[in-house]
């Protein structure tokens, strides 16, 4: 035998084990994890197939390995503009008296091509129509609840009510959807030996929910903490402390954070026993319709997303840029808190959903509104809470005259109306009004010209005349002028009764 044969053989044996050492065992971790997820597959297979659109066939084992082996990807559902919306739900579980009550609502939004993320939290206490019911309106996170008990729809018929719910109020389609109880949500930060957060402020909660109905005292100091699954639970629930339910939101946002970079840290993923274990719990705790043949897919997608450049935006209310208000209704003989669109329309959420990788955008067009500097006079045909409908309108952005002095006048009609009454007209707040009050845009050249001689008469300089309908007038009446306290038993009273049924209006 020639040496260079000798040499080939050498090196033909040494490719050979240098393959058995660094493939064999991906394919032992590959079929490890693939035996899993099929497992964790088949708990949820009735809803997956159940609620998938395009009704992915679900794979067996051999094949499940296999998708992961040769890394074979179906892409994930998106809008046609590569952004994939993922609604995130939490729930108590069972055991709880109020299990279905879906508290966490987060709309997860990723950009597939240039891996950018957004989490949209919607309050729980948004009041909502109930999909396919004679107008009859509830809180949101009660309407999971609803479409169980009252429509006797299986979980992923229910599941689609909700979502439903949610598309109105964004604008975005729903692609996905994740739900995950208080005990999965514990079980999986237990397997990650819990999480690291930034605590903003000192909480102190004496009336964090305890066993049986009771209150226990939940408190942690301000700084970067190290929180186990008992404590980051409570950490994510905490709410009677400053910022309340909105407070409660964006601790959620930064926990959900905080458990990603963990899952996807070298820490975790060198140990499959670890991931195995997360899968499990994921399996008895977790429902989606994400499809096993998508997972690949989806986790590349998540290990790629940059946590540190995410987006985090709360639907709240009492800050000059919140989208909400707050008023009370009465629902099943009980005054409840809820929330509601400053404008009485989503518009404005849909903006913020539309742009919420580009939030410049939103700036840009208020920055051109506050160069226009419209004068903007509101006319009331009859008496009304002029102080309570002023806020309401400064709330938007605007401080307009009411009721002024001035003769000639154009008539107002009876329906939200704004005309523009300027030689140059003010476009972009002309836009931005008609969408907030969901008013049409009249432009008179009568009109104009005759008011424009009453204004050089009474030295008078005005843009716009906004004319509300009694509806409008009356909505903004009822919001609430104050920031709720958030020890307010009426606040903390439950969407259900003691038989769990879910307390509604019929408007």
């Amino acid at each position: 035998m020639s040496k260079k044969t000798k040499i080939k053989i050498v090196w033909k044996s040494f490719l050979i084990r240098l393959f058995c050492l660094m493939v064999f065992p991906f394919i032992l971790y590959a079929g490890y994890i693939g035996c899993k997820l099929y497992k964790m597959e088949k708990n949820m297979v009735e809803i997956a197939q159940t609620e998938n659109e395009e009704n992915i066939e679900t794979k067996g084992f051999i094949q499940t390995a296999k998708t992961l082996i040769i890394n074979d990807k179906i892409p994930l559902r998106d809008d046609g503009n590569d952004r994939t919306n993922i609604l995130l739900l939490g729930m108590s579980g069972e055991g709880y008296k109020s299990q279905y009550l879906t508290d966490t609502i987060i709309l997860v939004s990723i950009n597939n091509k240039t891996y950018k993320s957004a989490m949209l939290s919607i309050p729980r206490d948004f009041y909502v129509k109930i999909p396919k019911t004679n107008n009859y309106h509830t809180k949101i996170n009660a309407i999971y609840t609803f479409s169980k008990k009252n429509k006797s729809l299986s979980s992923s018929e229910s599941m689609s009510n909700i979502k439903s719910v949610v598309q109105n109020i964004t604008g975005q389609k729903v692609h996905y959807y994740l739900t995950l109880d208080f005990a999965g949500f514990k079980s999986v930060i237990e397997e990650l030996d819990g999480i690291d957060v930034e605590v903003k402020d000192d909480i102190y909660d004496s009336k964090y929910p305890g066993p049986n109905y009771s209150y226990e005292t939940f408190e942690i100091e301000k700084g970067f903490q190290h929180l186990d699954a008992e404590n980051a639970l409570k950490y994510a629930r905490v709410r009677h402390i400053k910022g309340g339910d909105f407070g409660r939101a964006a601790r959620q946002q930064q926990v959900i954070a905080a458990a990603k970079k963990k899952t996807f840290s070298l820490e975790t993923i060198a140990h499959p026993a670890k991931i195995g274990s997360i899968i499990d719990t994921l399996g008895e705790h977790l429902r989606t319709d994400i499809q096993l043949t998508e997972l690949p897919a989806f986790i590349e997608l998540a290990n790629k997303i940059n946590i540190y450049q995410t987006t985090s935006k709360v639907l709240d209310a009492w800050s000059h840029d919140s989208l909400l208000g707050s008023t009370h209704v009465k629902m099943g003989g009980v005054m409840a808190y809820v929330l509601v669109p400053k404008t009485k329309n989503f518009k404005q959420i849909h903006e913020l959903s539309e742009n919420i990788f580009d939030l410049e955008k939103i700036k840009r067009k208020e920055e051109e509104i506050k160069k226009e500097n419209a004068k903007i006079i509101v006319v009331l045909e009859r008496k009304k809470d002029y102080h309570k409908i002023k806020l309401s309108i400064n709330n938007l952005g605007y401080r307009p005259i009411f009721n002024p002095n001035i003769k000639n006048l154009p008539t107002c009609p009876s329906e939200n109306t704004l005309i523009s009454v300027s030689e140059d007209p003010k476009i972009f707040t002309l836009d931005d009004l008609a969408s907030k009050l969901n008013a049409q845009v009249k432009y008179s050249k009568e009109a104009t010209e005759e008011t424009l001689e009453t204004m050089k008469k009474t030295n008078e300089s005005f843009d716009i005349i906004a004319c509300l309908s009694h509806e409008t007038l009356d909505y903004f009446e009822s919001q609430n002028e104050k920031k709720e306290d958030t020890s307010s038993k009426v606040q903390d009273q439950s969407i259900i009764d003691k038989e769990g049924n879910v307390l509604f209006k019929k408007e």
